[in-house]
């Protein structure tokens, strides 16, 4: 056998996509069109919710013409699809631009490693169980009190069945393609994972549109925390197992307790200090996690997965020519 056929350089997962010959404006488009999907697909289920709900009663033509959001079933559901789609969307434009296939988005092994989320639930589960105890005791206390209403089971069963995947599309949209899509601007490792997680966790803060200074100081630090575990693990696995655990966890009681709007209240000093217990409890999952998982020899590099560039250089080494 001649040559290599793939670079043999071992990479982290944020630095994966880079290659020194690629043009800027392949990571530039990139950009574009997965905004631009977003956005698409945004306006299509926003305007779907809408009209649901105006033809079920919640809500009016003119709340609707005043821009006043009521936080119906519908519009929850909505938004969780919309973020849900940033899986589907961040793999496709991945295989659209850099000629990398879907799989290599969830891992550097190309695999979603199961067992390693199993693995990692013995000790992150029982931290959110603490954190998030008292809110779940309530809530569990009214629906024994109480019976629910139809709105409170419809909204809980979709906090349960699409709340995992609105999480996980964050995570997919944010720590993977643009960490990656960014990072492939620079050829040195640790400069793509820091341009790219400076670069995802300022959108990340920005998306979820907070006035208050703590709670955009609570998304900065989750988003790097996020970061720091997706280099350590070499996958997006715990960190989508972690989002997946802090939304359900708190938004379940949220609906429960009838503070579900409260939660997604984002206005000039809707948290304050107490912001500082959320991030005190992600800060120290992280550092279990990086303390962890090179113990447990979990794999966080690999050769860069097979693209467009790994297949040229094959068919070059190979002496295969053609369009």
């Amino acid at each position: 056998m001649s040559g290599a056929q793939t670079d043999p350089a071992v990479r982290h997962y944020a630095d994966a996509l880079s290659e020194p010959r690629r043009p800027w404006w392949v990571a530039a488009s990139a950009l574009v069109v997965f905004g631009a999907a977003v956005v698409a697909v945004s306006v299509l289920l926003s305007l779907a919710a809408i009209e649901v709900d105006l033809v079920l009663g919640l809500t009016t033509e003119a709340a609707v013409n005043s821009g006043a959001v009521v936080l119906t079933p519908t519009v929850f559901l909505a938004n969780n699809l919309v973020l849900a789609s940033l899986v589907p969307i961040s793999m496709v434009t991945q295989w659209m631009f850099f000629g990398v296939r879907p799989r290599w988005m969830l891992s550097v092994t190309g695999t979603w490693r199961w067992h390693l989320m199993a693995r990692s639930a013995l000790f992150i589960v029982p931290i959110f169980l603490l954190y998030a105890g008292g809110g779940i005791v309530l809530a569990a206390a009214e629906l024994i009190a109480v019976p629910p209403s139809g709105t409170t089971v419809a909204l809980l069963v979709m906090i349960v069945l699409t709340t995992p995947l609105q999480a996980a599309g964050e995570e997919f949209g944010f720590r993977g393609f643009l960490t990656r899509t960014v990072g492939s601007w620079s050829r040195r490792p640790g400069v793509s994972f820091a341009i790219g997680t400076l670069v995802s966790s300022i959108a990340f803060a920005l998306v979820h549109f907070a006035a208050d200074p703590w709670l955009i100081a609570y998304y900065l630090v989750f988003a790097v925390a996020m970061s720091l575990i997706v280099r350590a693990t070499g996958g997006l696995e715990i960190a989508v197992f972690i989002h997946v655990l802090n939304n359900v966890l708190l938004l379940g009681p949220a609906v429960v307790l009838s503070t579900l709007e409260e939660s997604f209240d984002r206005s000039d000093g809707s948290a304050g200090p107490f912001a500082l217990v959320p991030m005190t409890v992600i800060a120290i999952i992280t550092l279990i996690v990086l303390w962890w998982a090179p113990r447990r020899r979990v794999q966080s590099a690999a050769p860069p997965p097979p693209g467009r560039a790994a297949r040229r250089a094959t068919d070059v080494d190979s002496g295969r020519t053609g369009a």
